[in-house]
């Protein structure tokens, strides 16, 4: 037997072993063999419809993206239950909001998704047309199947960063979709928030008159001055004023919110509610997006270094005798090469303290809010105790002149003090309840995770 038929016994051997076992280069291998698969049949995947050329969209993008092996981190993000009450009016605009979303997060996590799904299968060998010009001046043609035998981990690498890239695109949907609740239900907020300063304003513009109705008479009876009627009308009409602006914030939030949600009809809010704060021990979507991006630039340089090596293959021409071979191919080594190799490791130590940062960030974050919530809670008792005791000071006084005891500017000193302290307890009730979302929606707590 010659030499060269000898070597091609070689390296037919060479290519089933690394067709039926992907030496180094897969991480787990099919457990049916290749020789009886076409070689268009390889490149069929059953989660994506190539024949159609369409890709189906999912009703939920986690988790489609949770398909196959799944991933910790996807599971996480869809295992999170909003802690919007079920049912309330913040429930209804989260779900209104959500299915008015553009999908903008949802098409590129769904992208990311087939670039890991094409990444699954690298290991295999590749087929392609061969095509030569022979010594007679003929064109000769055939398949090309060619094997990666070792790559340094290059190809398991890619397959690494293709799966991280589908969690960072994940987290990003899901910080798209808890923002945007958070956008809606700060929008939903206002419009109670102007609503009910707009009532207030207008009800003391009911007192107002009627104050002014007294005025006039006092001083049609010398009892007062025209000066005391010029303030209460300066007062009217800066209370008048203060009405129209609250309620052009209120139309301005309501036509907003209406774009935001494609004109759902939601329910008209009473009063703020509160909501439950999520549990501490829920990882904030920020730490969770710099990790999928640590794991991903840690494979990027995994693969990055695997490419400075030099790399094995195998090839053959199916259906030609003689045309196997051996190519010895990669990046050359030199006297650099340690140094490249030594920064693409740095690159992993940077990425691992970008999230031992996040993770502080969030920390303080986390703890801020939580600071500035008990606060505003207490302030907001308070608030309530300021009102009530200056209502009842402000009724005091107004008997008090109309029995001819204290003057007009007495009673409207007292009345400019509720209306300021009404105002403030307004302003804490609803800062309140956004600094809720606020923690709510860091944590990933606003949109139900399987409802992304």
């Amino acid at each position: 037997m010659s030499a060269r038929p000898q070597f091609g016994i070689v390296i037919g051997a060479l290519m089933a072993s690394a067709m039926g076992l992907g030496g180094c280069v897969a991480g787990s291998t099919s457990g049916r063999g290749l020789s009886s698969v076409s070689p268009v049949a390889l490149f069929k995947t059953d989660r994506f419809d190539t024949a159609s050329g369409t890709t189906p969209t999912p009703t939920h993008a986690l988790s489609a993206a949770n398909e196959g092996e799944g991933s910790p981190l996807i599971s996480d993000l869809l295992a999170r239950q909003s802690v919007l009450p079920a049912g309330s009016a913040y429930d209804r605009v989260a779900s209104a909001v959500l299915a008015t979303s553009s999908g903008v997060a949802q098409a590129e996590l769904r992208a990311s998704k087939m670039r890991a799904v094409a990444r699954e299968k690298n290991w295999l060998p590749t087929i392609g047309p061969e095509i030569s010009l022979t010594s007679l001046g003929k064109l000769a043609g055939g398949l090309l199947v060619e094997a990666a035998l070792y790559d340094n981990g290059k190809r398991k690498a890619e397959r690494a960063f293709a799966a991280a890239d589908v969690e960072v695109s994940a987290v990003a949907l899901s910080q798209d979709m808890n923002d945007r609740v958070y956008d809606g239900l700060t929008l939903y907020i206002t419009i109670s928030e102007a609503r009910e300063k707009a009532d207030m304003a207008e009800r003391g513009l009911g007192r107002m008159r009627e104050f002014n109705r007294v005025v006039t008479e006092r001083v049609k009876g010398g009892a007062s001055s025209l000066s005391d009627q010029r303030v209460v009308r300066s007062i009217i009409s800066e209370m008048e004023h203060e009405a129209r602006t609250h309620r052009e914030a209120e139309t301005s939030a309501r036509e907003e919110l209406g774009s935001f949600t494609g004109g759902a009809n939601l329910p008209v809010m009473e009063q703020v509610m509160g909501i439950a704060l999520p549990a501490s021990s829920l990882i904030p979507l920020d730490v969770l997006r710099a990790e999928a991006e640590a794991k991903r630039t840690v494979a990027e340089a995994q693969a990055e270094r695997a490419a400075m090596l030099p790399t094995l293959s195998a090839s053959t021409l199916l259906g030609q005798s003689n045309s196997s071979g051996l190519s010895y191919e990669g990046g050359g080594l030199g006297l650099g090469t340690a140094a490249e190799i030594e920064a693409s490791r740095a690159r992993e130590a940077a990425a691992q303290a970008t999230v031992t940062q996040a993770r502080e960030t969030a920390a303080r974050r986390a703890a801020r809010a939580e600071s500035k919530l008990t606060a505003l809670r207490r302030q907001e008792r308070d608030a309530a105790d300021l009102v009530q005791q200056t209502r009842a000071n402000y009724r005091i006084f107004q008997d008090q002149f109309e029995a001819g005891q204290k003057s007009v500017m007495d009673v409207l000193n007292v009345y400019e003090q509720m209306i300021r302290e009404e105002l403030k307890h307004i302003d804490l009730k609803y800062e309140i309840a956004l600094t809720e979302l606020e923690i709510a929606r860091d944590k990933g707590a606003l949109a139900e995770g399987q409802s992304i």
